[in-house]
């Protein structure tokens, strides 16, 4: 049996002009989202779904997914345009592009800021989909966005200051006979810290030292345990439990590479973060 809303794009996309425009009265923002990522989205009936997103050190992102098995994206091009009563004011010249198209999913990053920006004061989006054998416009109602905006920026806010990605390995690189971490690498331990107090799945934070074959091996152990142990320090003094950290020295074993050139990148401290899956 044929759906409501599956007939009404059936008979929506069957006109000389396909337009669609979801059910008002079902045209809401919902949202989710953690510490590691936010999401902001909308049915758009039986066409797919519009959503926002935004990941930790990742740009906000629209994306545009089908649901609709016989519809097929070639390309969309969209604009923001006024609110269905408000036929007579004049809309900001805000378009926007994919930067990623599949058949079935869309992609913007460019203009999402702005977009989201005309959102609240209560513009709607229209998106022009190129489709095989014909152009659809696909209207996007915006009704009372204003606290879903205001949520959203609110779990934004409390995203994590890294990405996994970044955060799960780090190497800190030292002068000749430096213990101390530069200025730079300790703002960035202060980062990591937090992350790794925030991040319930890490339960170890391994730290390997290494340095250069230009002393002796004994000299070598002891200089890459110290660079170690003062990472070590900061950690803790940034809130990482020390129950988590397991400290390791390797002197000059292990080396990054061979000869003067790559001597800076052997004396190194590596920093690996080891996640259980809940």
């Amino acid at each position: 049996m044929t759906s409501l809303s599956g007939l009404w794009l059936t008979l929506a996309l069957a006109t000389a002009s396909p337009q669609y425009t979801p059910a008002m009265d079902q045209s809401q923002w919902r949202i989710s989202g953690d510490q590691f990522h936010c999401r902001m989205e909308q049915d758009l009936g039986a066409m797919g779904t519009l959503a926002f997103s935004k990941e930790p050190a990742r740009a906000i992102e629209m994306q545009l997914t089908l649901h609709a098995a016989h519809l097929e994206l070639q390309d969309v091009q969209g604009h923001v345009v006024t609110a269905g009563w408000q036929s007579e004011q004049i809309a900001p010249a805000v378009k926007f592009s994919p930067t990623f198209i599949n058949a079935k999913v869309a992609r913007f990053i460019e203009q999402v800021p702005v977009v989201m920006q005309q959102l609240q004061q209560g513009y709607w989006l229209q998106l022009v989909l190129d489709m095989p054998g014909q152009e659809i416009t696909l209207t996007v109602p915006n009704i009372k966005s204003s606290s879903a905006l205001a949520e959203f920026q609110h779990c934004i806010n409390g995203l994590l200051p890294l990405s996994w990605a970044q955060a799960r390995e780090f190497q800190l690189f030292y002068p000749v006979n430096k213990r101390q971490p530069s200025a730079d690498d300790v703002a960035y331990l202060k980062t990591l810290a937090l992350y790794i107090q925030q991040d319930k799945a890490v339960k170890k934070v391994l730290i390997d030292g290494y340095t250069d074959d230009m002393g002796s091996s004994i000299a070598n152990r002891v200089m890459s345990e110290e660079r170690a142990d003062e990472v070590a320090s900061h950690l803790i003094e940034f809130g990482v439990s020390k129950n988590k950290l397991e400290i390791r020295a390797h002197g000059n074993r292990y080396p990054a590479g061979a000869g003067n050139k790559t001597q800076s990148h052997n004396r190194r401290v590596l920093i690996r973060l080891i996640r259980t899956q809940s």
